[in-house]
């Protein structure tokens, strides 16, 4: 039986993406320590108009909590996230001031150079990029080098693993969404990865989800997501996480960077927002001692180690 529900998870270091050249190559040095800075208050016609992906909705709804003081019953109704894709073509449109969001695909880096606008992309919160199995599958733990190797269509049976001699099903997820721009990041550049077909590319990450639980009632399938939204969000006793190189996905592991395929979510706007606009004072906030303690409450790992 899937539930859906929030559970603790992720926070993380932050980049400012500015633009000679490049309106979004990152800064390099290591962020500051969260600080405590003024609570602002916003009303329904002051709060910036934030769009985000599925993942940060709680992180969204937190704010609105805290920053408007609106129930939890009345933060859920405020919020309104349309998912990654859609969110950066809402900011790109002007429909929106600031997302919560994973990194932009290649596809949305380009949109940034061709707007002729310069974009910050600040990281707010830490996140991993998780490997879910169907349940009775016997694998417990994959290297980086084999996950590699299977979306690269070079390892194609579990029996090469360690598990029943069976095809590996290696679902994936639509271009420009937030889980798939972080395989082309992270594990395999989007010209080296193995074609999948429309069936294997299921547009929600619920879907994928109930296609790893359920595929043709099988052992054999593998897909990934976000550790927020699988831990937590959707999850179902037919699948489970996996280890990657003997590490499993907890808020510990993916604080601390043990876990190999750490990243976050990202807070992006466009850089000519005014020091003391709406957009500045709330991502100050957020990204503050006491933000990031909001944060940690809704389940995600902060930036850095809070302040008791």
């Amino acid at each position: 039986m899937k539930k859906l529900s929030v559970l603790p998870a992720a926070l993380a270091a932050a980049m400012l993406l500015t633009a000679c050249a490049n309106p979004f190559a990152p800064k390099a040095e290591e962020p500051p320590a969260p600080t405590v800075v003024e609570k602002p208050a916003f009303t329904d016609e002051t709060y910036p108009r934030v769009d985000g992906s599925t993942a940060t909705i709680p992180l969204s709804e937190g704010l609105v909590r805290e920053l408007m003081g609106k129930d939890a019953t009345a933060a859920h109704e405020f919020v309104h996230h349309t998912t990654t894709p859609s969110a950066y073509q809402n900011l790109f449109d002007g429909n929106c001031d600031m997302i919560l969001v994973t990194p932009p695909s290649s596809e949305e880096e380009q949109q940034m150079k061709d707007s002729g606008k310069e974009y910050e992309v600040e990281m707010v919160v830490k996140d991993a990029f998780v490997f879910l199995v169907n349940s009775e599958n016997t694998v417990e733990d994959i290297s980086v080098e084999q996950l590699q190797k299977i979306y690269k269509g070079e390892i194609t049976n579990w029996k090469e693993l360690g598990g029943e001699d069976a095809e590996i099903v290696a679902f994936q997820r639509p271009d420009n969404m937030g889980s798939q721009t972080l395989m082309y990041k992270l594990l395999v550049p989007q010209d080296e990865i193995a074609d999948a077909p429309t069936e294997l590319r299921p547009a929600g990450m619920g879907d994928l989800v109930d296609a790893v639980s359920s595929y043709d009632s099988g052992v054999n399938s593998i897909g990934y997501s976000v550790y927020y939204y699988a831990n937590g969000m959707y999850t179902s006793p037919q699948s489970k996480l996996i280890s990657v190189d003997g590490v499993y996905p907890t808020p510990e592991t993916i604080a601390d960077g043990s876990y190999p395929l750490v990243d976050g979510y990202y807070a992006v706007f466009e850089k000519s927002q005014p020091e003391d606009s709406a957009v500045r004072q709330l991502l100050a906030w957020l990204t503050s001692d006491e933000g990031q303690k909001m944060a940690a409450d809704e389940g995600y790992v902060p930036l850095h180690e809070l302040t008791k």
